[in-house]
């Protein structure tokens, strides 16, 4: 099982067991404001859930979606940087900690370990986000670890009887390296 240890969190692969905690995280409101409705179905994260757990078993694994772990072992969200394309070199980046753990700096932690997980141990030369511009935490995240506006898409995604714009955030490898707040 593949694991990262931080000053206060486990980052580890996901087990079977684990799913309902990980489902908890993005069945809070708050959370699913920002997805189309069928992207917050119990049928959609099950899904998910389960590429998750296939992807722990590949033979040259690409993609690291871990559970974000207290240290007495309690599951308290999720993060992950995923090549799609491993010629372009590049890996999505995603955080969802659970609600009752926000402002705590988990979010960050978490984050801040395994994007230096990619680029230190993968073949990354850019790490990207992207999020609904008016995701104002998620914002706020990327930028807090170094990551630049690279450009807003209007009017990018029609879901909830109405249109929402699209930000990407990203940071390069040798950015990541001589980022101060890192």
């Amino acid at each position: 099982m593949f694991s990262i240890e931080t000053d206060r969190l486990l980052l580890r692969d996901f087990g079977p067991d684990d799913f309902e905690a990980f489902y908890e995280t993005s069945n809070d409101p708050a959370y699913r404001r920002y997805y189309p409705e069928d992207e917050t179905t119990r049928a959609f994260w099950v899904e998910i859930f389960g590429r998750i757990l296939a992807g722990t078993e590949a033979a040259e694994r690409t993609k690291y979606q871990l559970a974000a772990c207290l240290q007495n072992g309690e599951l308290i969200g999720t993060c992950g940087v995923r090549i799609e394309v491993l010629e372009h070199q590049q890996a999505s980046f995603g955080c969802a900690i659970g609600r009752a753990y926000w402002g705590q700096g988990y979010a960050y932690e978490a984050s801040r370990s395994i994007i230096d997980y990619g680029f230190s141990s993968l073949p990354v030369q850019r790490v990207y986000a992207e999020t609904i511009s008016e995701n104002v935490r998620a914002r706020a995240l990327a930028a807090r670890l170094g990551m630049r506006l690279e450009g807003e898409l209007r009017q990018h995604k029609f879901f909830k009887g109405r249109w929402w714009n699209t930000v990407i955030y990203a940071v390069l490898k040798e950015e990541w390296q001589a980022y101060p707040g890192l």
